[in-house]
């Protein structure tokens, strides 16, 4: 997604968002929730509602973000975290996505939740912003960077925009190894291709790239079982869709039905070690 990377791409995300949105509202009460990620479970959640506004909570106390704080919300979805993080802690918040539907869609979630004052988002890379240099105290990113084609682009912007001892935060899906045998490699893109996402960055290499960028007391946690059940879900649901045959696929578009293929595959990559879910913190000194 930087300057060089083929438009098409760019389109490929911006499509699949704009055409399976309704598959997050139907499945993952998007309207309610405002969230496109797996959430956090843990000993104080029952159901996926809960789980998913965790995860704001969890993020947002790693990162110790206060009232004070500017945020870049990188790849903000609908705006349910920058509108969290408004509400909820009163930080001013900047959401920046690729979809200029999503870019409405935020605008109008704000407004009706009362955060239109403390927010603002736009279309944007963000591994290319137009932001100055040392614009924010957090950059904040969930489940948004595995879209990215270089990583260590995303890890490079991140680090010119923040302000120093500002903080990286990040939740999302990675690679438990560099390489896959062919069995392996086909049920992982047969995955992440159905979500747009080109490859998972491997843990030890996305580690490498934050302090190649600069980034100092990195913190990495795996999360990977506190969203367990939220990949079960999924695979429940894709299981039902493929049982139902027409009656629930008819109608559904190429990119709807890769959502759900993607769905399908992604527990049992689970299940075989392939992937896992990770929350880093950096610092800029």
């Amino acid at each position: 997604m930087t300057a060089s990377t083929d438009p098409s791409y760019r389109d490929e995300i911006v499509d699949y968002y704009d055409n399976c949105e309704m598959d997050y509202k139907v499945l993952w009460r998007l309207d309610r929730c405002l969230a496109m990620h797996y959430g956090y479970w843990d000993e104080t959640t029952e159901r996926v509602s809960e789980a998913l506004i965790r995860e704001n909570q969890i993020l947002a106390e790693r990162a110790k973000i206060t009232e004070s704080d500017i945020v870049l919300d990188a790849g903000c979805g609908v705006g349910g975290s920058a509108i969290w993080l408004a509400n909820e802690i009163g930080s001013t918040v900047t959401g920046i996505t690729l979809s200029a539907h999503q870019v409405q869609e935020c605008i109008k979630n704000a407004e009706k939740r009362g955060a239109a004052d403390k927010t603002q988002f736009e279309i944007g890379d963000y591994t290319a912003t137009n932001f100055e240099g040392g614009s924010f105290d957090v950059v904040w990113a969930v489940e948004s960077v595995c879209h990215a084609e270089d990583k260590q682009d995303f890890i490079n912007e991140a680090f010119r925009i923040l302000k120093p001892g500002g903080r990286l935060i990040l939740a999302d899906f990675f690679a438990t190894k560099e390489q896959f045998n062919e069995e392996e490699q086909k049920l992982m893109h047969d995955w992440v291709s159905g979500w747009s996402v080109k490859a998972l960055a491997f843990t030890p290499q996305f580690h490498q790239g934050l302090e190649r960028a600069g980034f100092e007391g990195i913190d990495y946690q795996n999360a990977t079982e506190n969203v367990r059940r939220s990949a079960k879900e999924l695979y429940q649901y894709s299981v039902l869709v493929k049982a139902g045959g027409k009656m629930l696929t008819e109608g559904r578009s190429d990119r709807q039905e890769g959502n759900v293929r993607a769905v399908h595959c992604q527990y049992p990559a689970l299940e075989k070690g392939l992937w896992s879910y990770g929350i880093f913190l950096a610092h800029k000194p």
